[in-house]
């Protein structure tokens, strides 16, 4: 797929094995990607995912199990591409829980998110506003920012990872009505 190229910027012996054994394969399975991602380390996830898929090396089956993941543990997702490229990956994936195709939620649901206010259209969201206050108190090394909450609709949910017990929802926030959130 044109538009959708990617760079590695490796910096270790085991990055530059895996990242070479990637341009090398014709095709690769779920486990075999997924084994090339562990060997680099998780912050090469979303770029050897988004190269796999533009190079035809994997299905969008592949894509399905493994965006969510991908999203969650990159920790900075949104540092790794552009929101186009994190869409075109979520629209091959379709809606997924925890890395499995499911069907998107009927309703929209209120979702929260911690963060600064020039990051409130992130796309990392919570159904639980206690993990997003958490967040707004600045955890992990973040900046303290405000609590967000948002009414999103199915089409704007693109997964929902359960894995770090974040219970995270990954909105497309391009268009939505992003308000702070009463105390």
């Amino acid at each position: 797929m044109t538009g959708h190229s990617t760079t590695v910027d490796t910096a270790g012996s085991l990055a530059d094995e895996a990242y070479d054994l990637l341009q090398w394969a014709d095709r690769l399975t779920t486990s075999e990607l997924d084994w090339l991602i562990g060997l680099a380390g998780r912050t090469y996830g979303p770029t050897f995912l988004a190269e796999a898929l533009a190079e035809d090396k994997i299905t969008a089956r592949t894509v399905a199990d493994l965006v969510g993941g991908i999203w969650s543990g990159a920790e900075y997702p949104d540092r790794h591409h552009d929101r186009d490229t994190w869409r075109w990956l979520f629209d091959t994936a379709g809606f997924t829980v925890d890395g499995e195709r499911a069907a998107r939620p009927a309703e929209p649901l209120t979702l929260y998110r911690g963060s600064v206010p020039e990051r409130r259209t992130d796309w990392s969201w919570s159904r639980d506003r206690a993990v997003a206050e958490r967040f707004a108190e600045g955890v992990r090394g973040r900046a303290p920012g405000r609590l967000w909450v948002c009414e999103v609709p199915p089409a704007h949910m693109l997964a929902v990872n359960t894995g770090r017990d974040e219970a995270e929802v990954v909105v497309d926030t391009r268009g939505l009505q992003i308000t702070e959130a009463p105390a």
